[in-house]
């Protein structure tokens, strides 16, 4: 049984053809979870959720959901319905089997033309991945140990507790990636390898352990003064460093809200629909070149380090900002005579 038990559920959501059954839409239900909803709960917490539904669907003996699953319900639906579509629209005018492929025509009306299915297909995507996003939100918003807890556990989790930049929020400052939850969880990884091998060398290691140790510990005045002013230099650079790095992986366009990455496949997104190459070039130059890219971040880390060196004891203690190179030489050539004939350099 699918998340999406009758098509009364279904209906909800999206509209439809009144003589339409759940048996008709059951595969494309079933696919759909399989593509894009167990990637966004994790298959542990779907599991876990799938086997709650199906215990509160049962016709014998049902067992209510929780008030807080039952508001996860309308969120994983809602996304599941546009998603099921997406994989149903090419299917539901056409059968396979002994006589091959054949197109069906009811009485009184013709199949959609193709650019017209295509175009279903694409808003389907489109609203599926808006509300992935929501769901995503939710999740975030609500999971703890107590509650939703297996997904707060997973990888899944869209915040990256024990790091800077630990969520999208956080990474929202700085990128426009339209608070996408889905794309912050392509960064994570970049995030990742960005604080714990580049963002050390900038600051010292013992100075970024102090930082996310304050900022996973919290509490009144925890991060300090200085240490916030720390950390607001160098969320910029992670944020910006990750999705230079992430880009030439994501599926996405560019709007006037930032990026939408997209979750179908190659037939059904077109060149129109994604960002160019020279699009996805000029956006990672700016993210690293010029007056706001993450190099000229990193320039105004160093200057104020240098600055306010006094009040990082760890990075004057490393010489990280603070070494200076010995001088050179002070010896040169003499100033050439008038009556030399050769310039020795």
């Amino acid at each position: 049984m699918s998340l999406i038990a009758t098509i009364a559920e279904f209906q909800k959501y999206i509209t439809i053809d009144g003589n339409t059954r759940i048996a008709t839409l059951a595969p494309y239900i079933t696919e759909a979870e399989e593509f894009f909803i167990i990637d966004l709960l994790g298959r542990a917490f779907y599991e876990e959720f799938h086997a709650l539904y199906t215990d509160s669907v049962a016709t014998v003996s049902p067992v209510p959901l929780s008030e807080e699953n039952k508001k996860l319900l309308v969120y994983i639906q809602r996304c599941l319905a546009y998603y099921a579509q997406l994989q149903a629209i090419p299917h539901l005018t056409s059968t396979f089997g002994e006589l091959g492929i054949r197109q069906h025509r009811a009485e009184d009306s013709d199949a959609a033309p193709r650019w017209l299915q295509e175009k279903l297909q694409f808003t389907a995507l489109r609203n599926g991945d808006l509300h992935a996003d929501k769901l995503l939100e939710f999740l975030e918003t609500n999971a703890s140990v107590l509650v939703y807890n297996t997904w707060f556990a997973s990888t899944n989790n869209t915040k990256l507790s024990g790091f800077i930049v630990y969520s999208t929020a956080v990474a929202s400052r700085h990128i426009d990636i339209n608070f996408s939850r889905r794309i912050f969880l392509k960064l994570k990884t970049k995030i990742r390898d960005l604080e714990t091998r580049v963002i050390p060398k900038l600051i010292s290691a013992p100075q970024y352990s102090e930082l996310v140790t304050q900022l996973t510990t919290g509490g009144p005045g925890i991060p300090t003064a200085s240490n916030t002013k720390l950390i607001a230099k160098l969320e910029p650079i992670i944020a910006k460093r990750a999705l230079y790095l992430a880009l030439p992986f994501l599926r996405v366009s560019i709007g006037d809200n930032g990026l939408l990455m997209y979750s179908g496949t190659d037939e059904l997104i077109t060149r129109d629909q994604l960002a160019s190459d020279s699009e996805i070039k000029i956006l990672r130059a700016q993210l690293m070149d010029g007056e706001l890219g993450y190099l000229s971040d990193e320039e105004e880390l160093s200057q104020f380090l240098l600055d306010n060196v006094a009040d990082y004891p760890l990075v004057a203690a490393t010489t990280v900002h603070t070494g200076r190179p010995e001088p050179g030489p002070t010896w040169r050539t003499a100033d050439p005579g008038p009556d030399d004939k050769f310039l020795a350099l």
